[in-house]
């Protein structure tokens, strides 16, 4: 499994999630390895540590709440012409476009809604007001639509009309879900065919991310805009979101995503961190990979994953700061984890180690972890294997048998490290070892201080010097001791 945080125009892409062991895995700023066969062990988590954090906040230094940033090479001149003789569209009137659309939203006025598309454009009518009548579907406490950036020119002194893109932020919070309200990311085409014509949009996609991420969009699209009809399946911890054609699935698996969310609350507690905790998780059932690769986000490589866990940056700033507004699961309910019965890895097993990654995501220090480099994985993966196991004898993992073989065969005592823990043959061994690592820590320093120490890197502490601050050892000390530990396990 995965986690990730998605990018926007100049800021992240959608973060890269943990994958299926056997997938692609790697920092949101590259493209991932090419993918390795697929083992039937791996979960997939995501994190969006490292590199994506900091992308997202440089990217939304520039993003949402700066208002509108066109080309300037005008001046003042041609634009006075413009006013006078031509054809322009204001930034003024661009605000109170955006004002009645978030205003007909909230009144659950359709024309209202559709007013700002042009009418001849049948298709884009269309899905316009399916994603209207999507959005109705969900519990939002906060629905608006403010702008982020301009690409073009929004005047012409020759009176022939202006054609321009508008990047357009949906700020929206799940209520009950979120932390914060966080945002989407959307270009619409706005034409003005003459001085005293209409404003109309004529095309709405997904605002492009930046360059070199694993998506080539920026937190979109949602289940809402990707599926023509969606279902909404809520539990007191969970909102599951799907195709309307699979509600059944969502039915049927509801009760599981349930309870993983109510044992990883109940191991949460626990372990005592301060702040605060989301009361539930917003989850997308997916269909298959290829509608993995594109919910929240449209991945420049194939999904390989069972599913992943994207943190989405907040919209607006926290005494200063950018931080984690809300968390998204997605899996693919193709794999069979959710078809087979019974087992420790079945479905609920898949849910508990999403959110598990859900819980922790808020709490990254989007100003402290280094833009160039992960979390390092054995502390990511280890910590969603120990909550989705939590109760359970390391033994209970299907992982269990092949890592003992491994160990025997002359393995090195070393914790895995970020540029090998996806090799091909090694990722599942790999979450083991950190699931191993997690619960020699818990049995030898206690559970609090386990739940201290994760936090700590979450935060941007190197690892070594979170194994002192929290530990009280250095790191070289505590692989000592949990190399000692893995051998008796795989006696």
């Amino acid at each position: 499994m995965t986690q990730g945080h998605p990018p926007a125009a100049g800021w992240p892409p959608p973060g890269t999630a943990h994958p299926h062991p056997g997938g692609p895995a790697g920092p949101p700023w590259a493209p991932p390895p090419p993918p390795a066969p697929k083992s039937r062990r791996g979960l997939w988590i995501g994190l969006a540590a490292g590199a994506l954090a900091l992308a997202v906040c440089a990217g939304t230094l520039v993003g949402v709440g700066l208002g509108l940033r066109g080309d300037d090479e005008e001046g003042a001149a041609p634009k006075a012409a413009a006013a006078a003789n031509g054809v322009t569209v204001t930034d003024a009137e661009l605000a109170a476009l955006l004002d009645r659309h978030s205003k007909a939203l909230a009144a659950k006025d359709l024309d209202g809604y559709l007013a700002a598309f042009d009418p001849a454009r049948k298709d884009l009518v269309a899905g316009q007001t399916q994603l209207f009548r999507n959005l109705a579907k969900l519990p939002l406490s906060v629905a608006r639509y403010e702008t982020v950036e301009q690409q073009g020119r929004a005047s012409d002194a020759f009176g022939q009309g202006v054609t321009f893109q508008l990047d357009v932020s949906f700020v929206h919070q799940f209520d009950g879900f979120d932390l914060a309200p966080v945002t989407e990311w959307y270009r619409w085409t706005i034409v003005r065919t003459g001085r005293d014509a209409p404003i109309r949009v004529t095309a709405v996609t997904g605002a492009p991310a930046a360059a070199g991420g694993s998506s080539k969009t920026v937190y979109h699209p949602g289940p809402w805009d990707k599926w023509r009809d969606i279902h909404v399946e809520r539990t007191p911890h969970t909102l599951l979101i799907t195709d309307a054609g699979r509600a059944a699935a969502a039915k049927r698996l509801a009760p599981a995503a349930e309870a993983a969310v109510v044992h990883d609350l109940a191991v949460w507690r626990a372990g005592g961190l301060p702040g605060p905790v989301p009361k539930g998780f917003v989850l997308a059932l997916a269909k298959g990979k290829d509608e993995l690769t594109s919910l929240y986000r449209v991945g420049r490589e194939k999904a390989t994953e069972a599913g992943f866990s994207l943190g989405m940056v907040a919209a607006e700033r926290t005494d200063g700061k950018f931080t984690i507004g809300g968390t998204r699961v997605v899996v693919d309910t193709d794999e069979d984890y959710f078809t087979r019965s019974g087992g420790g890895n079945d479905a609920g097993m898949v849910f508990r180690h999403e959110v598990a990654h859900s819980l922790m995501t808020p709490r990254t220090d989007l100003a402290e972890v280094d833009a160039f480099d992960r979390l390092d994985e054995w502390v990511v993966e280890g910590f969603a294997e120990y909550v989705a196991f939590h109760g359970r004898p390391l033994g209970a993992s299907e992982r269990t048998a092949a890592a003992r073989r491994l160990v025997a065969d002359g393995w090195n005592g070393r914790l895995p490290d970020n540029g090998g823990w996806n090799a091909p043959d090694r990722v599942s061994f790999h979450y083991w070892l950190g699931h191993a690592a997690m619960n020699h820590l818990a049995e030898k320093y206690g559970e609090a201080k386990l739940f201290r120490f994760v936090d700590a890197v979450y935060a941007g502490t190197p690892t070594d010097r979170a194994a002192r601050d929290v530990l009280g050892v250095s790191l070289d000390e505590f692989q000592a001791g949990w190399a000692s530990y893995v051998r008796a396990q795989a006696r």
